[in-house]
């Protein structure tokens, strides 16, 4: 849910609130000097965040000031298992109203001391799976399918919501996970095909992969009056861009031909393997694929999702807390001061938010080509 209209071109003021946790224990609020919290589809933590402390200070006016030196495992900032939640509200000054949104829940990697702060690195929940690897041959349990393997291989580091539109189906018994947890975790969303996703909840959400946008999304960028666009960019690249993805199943004929094989091509477009951009092929195969309808999903989706990548468009704006991955957007803008506005339908790629007012928010949106 987007904020009110209006909010973010009139006065308002922006803060964020950072929580320390260790496991069940609250260890208490964390003044916030600066930083921001990141989050891209393109990475397998999607999450990170950097924070500044003041080495010596209070969260707020109601507390005694503290020393917040990590040198205990206990301390807010230590890197023991601490977990950082962070919120951030936006006030308005019109009527007062308050918007307050979970900007992420975050395991501390690294702090660091200087003589009047301290610098906090961390990395979203999934950051667990990432570093707790399979210590010996797994193989799915008896009977087991996509949705209970895939909580298995999560465990307790973080809770799972599987969306009801997402059909269950069950794991060859004969397949096995490599030593990567969160490798096997990946590749069975792109096996389903699926959508996996970080919540700013803390949650592990796995979704139905993204439609393609054929009307005018609702949440509008744009700059100019009442607009909360300070600054627009152009990216392209044809780095893992690819426009033809082959999937396949590992069981083979007697030829030694994949028995499940699907390829999915791009045929309209700047991108066409048919036009100058040539080819570029991807090989993805799993296990998992055990029909010629799982290998052409799986194809069809890791295609649009490449295609996607192709331009990317950085967009500088008033920092919107409610920005989420994946919306679809619009995007109003003019390129140039004078010339005609260029408009551009895309979904959110990636998010920075500032944890102080004086920064602005980055949003990368994935236009669709």
């Amino acid at each position: 849910m987007s904020l009110p209209e209006g909010l973010l071109t009139g006065a308002y003021t922006y803060s964020a609130r950072v929580d320390s946790w260790l496991g069940s224990q609250w260890l208490g609020q964390v003044p916030v000097a600066g930083g921001s919290v990141s989050w891209t589809v393109g990475q397998q933590v999607q999450g990170t965040l950097s924070l500044t402390v003041p080495r010596y200070g209070a969260a707020s006016e109601a507390e005694n000031a503290r020393d917040f030196t990590p040198d205990h495992p206990e301390a807010p900032l230590a890197c023991f298992g601490q977990e950082l939640q962070v919120t951030v509200t936006v006030t308005s000054l019109v009527d007062g109203s308050e918007y307050t949104e979970p900007a992420g829940r975050f395991i501390i990697i690294s702090s660091e001391t200087d003589t009047d702060t301290v610098t906090v690195s961390a990395k979203s929940l999934l950051h667990r799976t990432e570093e707790n690897r399979l210590v010996s041959l797994t193989v799915p349990r008896t009977g087991g399918t996509l949705a209970s393997e895939i909580r298995r291989l999560i465990g307790t580091q973080m809770g799972v919501v599987i969306d009801e539109a997402l059909t269950d189906r069950a794991c060859p018994s004969s397949m096995s996970w490599g030593e990567s947890r969160i490798d096997a975790v990946y590749e069975i969303a792109d096996a389903w095909p699926a959508r996996l996703r970080e919540g700013r909840d803390g949650v592990l959400y796995l979704l139905p992969p993204a439609d393609e946008i054929t009307t005018a999304p609702v949440r509008v960028l744009t700059d100019g009056v009442d607009g909360t666009v300070i600054g627009v960019k152009r990216s392209w690249t044809r780095e893992q861009v690819y426009n033809r993805v082959v999937a396949r199943g590992q069981d083979t004929d007697d030829a030694g031909r994949p028995t499940f094989q699907a390829v999915a091509s791009q045929t309209s477009g700047p991108l066409s393997v048919t036009g100058p951009y040539g080819i570029v092929t991807r090989f993805w195969s799993s296990p998992l694929v055990t029909s010629q309808a799982i290998a052409a999903r799986s194809a069809q989706t890791m295609l649009a999702s490449s295609i996607r990548r192709a331009t990317t468009i950085p967009v500088e704006l008033a920092p919107d807390p409610s920005l989420q991955l994946d919306e679809p957007v619009r995007l109003y803008s003019h390129d140039v001061i004078g010339a005609a506005p260029v408009e551009l339908w895309g979904r959110v790629a990636a998010v920075e938010l500032p944890l102080l007012y004086t920064g602005a928010a980055r949003v990368d949106v994935a236009i669709d080509t």
